[in-house]
Formats: structure tokens, C-alpha cells, sequence
């Protein structure tokens, strides 16, 4: 998808391309699918929206919760929206910078952990 379309052109282009995903699945039963799914879209605000800053990201996040007539969750600085169409779901994620903070903290020291017994 071209990153110079209208809002409007990239939206249009989206669904014309789920769909045709959608017929491809449908005119070749041999190729596989994924056996427990979800397939999920993925809306991510900092990135997908006009929000610039983490505050207006977890407003639109709250924003598309509404659209789409689904609870907000929040879990560990995890900010979620997500809606479920059988096996497919449309969900839109901010991650607070604290929570990836937090994350990077726990993972500086998995080079310095081992489950192997020192070697003498």
C-alpha cells in the first residue's frame, strides 16, 4: 500500500484487499489457513491515526473502543480495543512507553541468566 494515498484511497485499498484475500482463500482450498486463528487487523495509533503524543493515542484508543461498541481494557499499561468477527478480529493497541520501558528493564538481564549449570 502506497504511503502517499488519502486516507479515503488507503482505506478503500484495505478492504478491497480483504476481500480479495478473502476470494483467493475461497478459489484455493489447498493452501492452509490458520488453525486456531485469530487473523487480526491491527490499528496502532501512534502509527495509523493523527495521534502524536501517547495521551492522544490512548484517547483514540478509548475513541475506537466506542466506535466499535467494545470495553476499553487496560493491563499493564496495555491500552485495547478490539472487536471479534468469528475467527477475525479488528483491534487497535497502545502501549504505554512505561509499560515498554518496564519490558526492557526485565529483558536487560536475559543474557545474563542461563538454566545451564556453570561449567567448571
Amino acid at each position: 500500500m502506497a504511503y502517499n494515498m488519502t486516507p479515503e484511497a488507503r482505506r478503500g485499498q484495505l478492504i478491497a484487499d480483504l476481500h480479495g484475500l478473502a476470494d483467493y482463500l475461497d478459489r484455493h482450498p489447498e493452501v492452509p489457513i490458520p488453525r486456531y486463528g485469530p487473523v487480526r487487523v491491527s490499528v496502532h495509533p501512534i502509527y495509523d491515526t493523527e495521534a502524536t503524543t501517547e495521551a492522544e493515542a490512548i484517547a483514540e484508543v478509548e475513541r475506537i473502543a466506542g466506535l466499535l461498541g467494545v470495553p476499553l481494557r487496560v493491563e499493564n499499561g496495555h491500552h485495547i480495543a478490539c472487536a471479534n468477527f468469528g475467527a477475525v478480529s479488528y483491534e487497535a493497541v497502545l502501549i504505554t512507553q512505561a509499560a515498554m520501558d518496564r519490558r526492557a528493564a526485565q529483558d536487560s538481564y536475559c543474557n545474563n541468566i542461563s538454566p545451564d549449570p556453570p561449567k567448571e
